[in-house]
């Protein structure tokens, strides 16, 4: 069946059945009455009733997940059901729709052109002062060999809402040994300094330890600033997270990110030499995503600076559908 633009090689009653077993033993008493009913697998409505209705009431159409009752009449997505069962205050189904991926979708790598890096790249510096170098860093004996070697794509970098020419001005790739997503990070000279992963089957990142972290996207941003005009490049994101950089950057937003709510030392130096005057901050909807802003704010000097509003509910940028990324409200 077919959800979300994304196949799932499995049945809805599989999928039911699963997602009971799972409620089940997490105690939550929902979904206790199921049966098939041709064209719907009929359960009892979540929605009304606290879920304890003497019969089933709500039908979830086979063909692509649609839940309808016709007792209270709540319609919604079956990405969007599963959230709510799960208690997730998610009107978008995010969190169910994560579910039926780790769950259901089958494992998709695919090749991926070879793609030609330019490790010689000019070092650019700007008005106010280098933008930064790998000085402080030991290069990492990463080759050209190795990183081809992780040159494919996998489902989650759709998952994720990734787009090919993002996945490929960042060299995103993945690992098949260690079933992660390889994230190259360059010095502003294009120097490769290390290659930061991301778990697919976990939230774990791992950076090689050691490294004094630059910002990551800083060459791309530095490269369009230099050799492209235009309004949009008059404003740099700041955010947190990789995935929230790249988020950012399919939507024509130019991003950098600290790989983390720490910006170091280095991370800010780089933040006030970018030739950018407006710095956007759009780090996480949290304490600690607050907390970064506060010390951004007293630390970046003679830029104007502003904030995004992250829509109530939503954690973070990585969250946020295209619409709401386009459509972000700031403030001072």
């Amino acid at each position: 069946m077919q959800i979300n633009n994304t196949i799932f090689n499995v049945d809805l009653a599989t999928i039911i059945n699963e997602l009971r077993s799972q409620l089940v033993t997490n105690h939550i008493p929902l979904l206790n009455k199921v049966f098939d009913s041709g064209e719907d697998i009929m359960v009892c409505c979540p929605y009304h009733k606290e879920g304890q209705e003497r019969r089933p009431s709500a039908g979830i159409r086979k063909s692509d997940g649609l839940f309808h009752c016709l007792a209270c009449g709540e319609t919604h997505s079956l990405p969007e059901v599963i959230s709510y069962c799960f208690g997730y205050n998610d009107p978008f189904g995010i969190e169910g729709y994560k579910w039926l991926c780790k769950n259901f979708l089958s494992l998709e790598v695919e090749n991926r052109e070879s793609i030609k890096i330019n490790l010689a790249r000019n070092y650019l510096t700007s008005k106010d002062g280098v933008l930064g170098d790998s000085d402080n860093n030991k290069l990492l004996c990463v080759s050209e060999e190795e990183l081809d070697s992780y040159r494919y794509t996998h489902s989650y970098m759709y998952e994720r809402g990734l787009t090919d020419d993002i996945i490929d001005m960042f060299d995103i790739g993945y690992d098949r040994r260690g079933d992660d997503i390889t994230f190259p990070v360059h010095d502003i000279k294009g120097n490769l300094l290390f290659v930061a992963r991301r778990s697919v089957r976990t939230k774990h990142f791992h950076i090689p330890p050691g490294i004094n972290k630059p910002l990551y996207g800083l060459y791309e941003v530095d490269n369009l600033v230099f050799k492209n005009s235009g309004d949009w490049l008059n404003e740099i994101y700041v955010c947190e997270g990789l995935f929230d950089c790249l988020r950012l950057w399919c939507n024509n937003r130019p991003a950098v990110a600290g790989f983390g709510c720490l910006f170091n030392s280095l991370q800010i130096e780089q933040i006030n030499n970018l030739p950018t005057r407006h710095i956007i901050l759009a780090t996480d909807n949290d304490t600690a995503g607050i907390k970064a802003r506060q010390v951004l704010r007293q630390k970046i000097k003679g830029k104007i600076i502003t904030e995004v509003v992250i829509p109530e509910g939503k954690k973070d940028i990585g969250e946020l559908t295209d619409k709401e990324i386009q459509t972000l409200r700031e403030v001072f």
